[in-house]
């Protein structure tokens, strides 16, 4: 039984991951079923529990309100009973992650948490009111039944300095403390790669932290649908294009590889920087287009949020993808574009190192000359370009959503084995 907080139509990293390990643990004879919060958009799919919820107004994200009326759980709760689970997977944490939580403790299953996204890099990001986050955490707290958790040490690791003052410590108190509600209790809690475990300090025992890269299969696309996407997006023969995939959002570094790609254009002219993505904050990301020339914002392509035909055609018409996220734990994009053939330059040095392409990439340095250097890099030499690709493609190819499914019911067998020998919750088993 998955819980997740976000869900199509909006397309991210989590949708990805949970949507292949679904299929592919339905394909292996595990079949689950997803609860997710329901959006009049969403298609019809039998395997989907669709809960009440209101939009929030944020990034087309959509909310469970049974969290401000604690009793509201308890019939969604025995529909998922009749469904007879044996383990709990939870992937977010928002209302739906915290149900799927309060779930497990009531039914007495295992419960197995997928750390995908670093919140504090998000709050610090977007500067979330430390006063509405610790209000989130009192809530949270109410609803689970347990008194709030006691500040803890800085939860962040080596990326980010232990010693904050004001605000920004107190965000980050209220991120450890809501990771200690949610994953405190957790049987397992899975990490897509290391850089999860070098930023941020989880409140779990060592042997509950699998480490477990989500397997992603190669979108397929012909000559026809490439053509058909430089056509529609304006894309010229004579284009090179440099290619972003991924949300619009000023978490993901887009500012540093927009500056970055004004230097690219000095080198290459014939460069157009193509961003594939939902974009929600427009007014952010025309004011950053303001501080540029004219000219490099006019080679810059904004697509929208695509489906997966139009994406995989988005990489066949690259030569170069660049990433300039720092807050991503896994960025299956980078295994997208290592399937497709095409060259990744990045920034993260976690990612660099522990992620899918485990080193087939070209790393920078995270400013804007570095990054431009290393786009124009494999842009202007060919050859280099094709070694990088072949190197990318083959580590991506290690990671197949079989083996995902598999490695992850490995997963749920030993939640599963200490849940049974640490009962010091009170839980009842079937």
């Amino acid at each position: 039984m998955h819980f997740t907080d976000t869900y199509l139509p909006r397309r991210d990293g989590v949708v990805t991951s949970l949507r292949t390990l679904a299929a592919a643990s339905a394909a292996a004879g595990h079949p689950g079923l997803i609860v997710v919060p329901r959006h009049p958009d969403q298609p019809a799919e039998a395997d989907v529990l669709r809960l009440r919820a209101l939009p929030c107004g944020v990034a087309d994200l959509r909310l469970s309100p049974w969290l401000l009326r604690g009793a509201a759980a308890t019939g969604t709760i025995a529909e998922i009973a009749a469904h007879a689970p044996d383990v709990v997977h939870v992937h977010t944490p928002g209302p739906v992650g915290l149900l799927g939580v309060l779930t497990a403790r009531r039914l007495g299953l295992p419960l197995v948490q997928t750390y995908h996204t670093d919140l504090h890099a998000y709050a610090d990001a977007y500067r979330v009111p430390a006063r509405a986050l610790s209000a989130g955490v009192r809530l949270y707290a109410r609803r689970l039944g347990v008194p709030r958790p006691a500040a803890a040490p800085a939860g962040h690791a080596r990326d980010h300095p232990p010693l904050a003052s004001g605000a920004v410590a107190r965000r980050r108190a209220a991120m450890d403390a809501t990771n200690t509600l949610l994953l405190g209790g957790a049987d397992a809690v899975v990490v897509p790669t290391r850089a999860v475990l070098d930023r941020i300090h989880l409140p779990v025992s060592a042997d509950r932290v699998h480490l477990v890269p989500t397997g992603v299969a190669a979108r397929r696309t012909t000559a026809d649908e490439i053509n058909a996407f430089r056509y529609g997006h304006g894309i010229t023969p004579s284009d090179r294009v440099v290619l972003y995939v991924g949300r619009i959002n000023r978490e993901k570094g887009i500012d540093l590889l927009i500056t970055a790609f004004e230097r690219v254009l000095v080198g290459c002219p014939t460069a157009r920087l193509v961003l594939v993505g939902a974009l929600y904050e427009p007014r952010w990301l025309a004011a950053l287009l303001r501080t540029i020339d004219p000219r490099v914002a006019a080679r810059i392509t904004l697509t929208g949020q695509q489906g997966p035909e139009v994406v995989a055609a988005a990489y066949g018409a690259a030569e170069v993808f660049a990433f300039a996220s720092q807050t991503d734990t896994q960025a299956l994009v980078l295994q997208e574009a290592g399937l497709a053939g095409v060259p990744v330059v990045l920034v993260d040095r976690a990612l660099h190192a522990h992620g899918a392409l485990a080193g087939a990439a070209l790393r920078t340095e995270p400013q804007p000359g570095a990054l431009a250097g290393g786009v124009l890099r494999l842009l202007l030499d060919p050859d280099m370009a094709r070694r990088q690709a072949a190197a990318a493609a083959a580590r991506c190819a290690e990671h197949t959503p079989a083996r995902y499914a598999e490695a992850i019911r490995e997963v749920y067998a030993s939640a599963a084995g200490l849940a049974s020998r640490f009962n010091d919750r009170g839980r009842t088993r079937r």
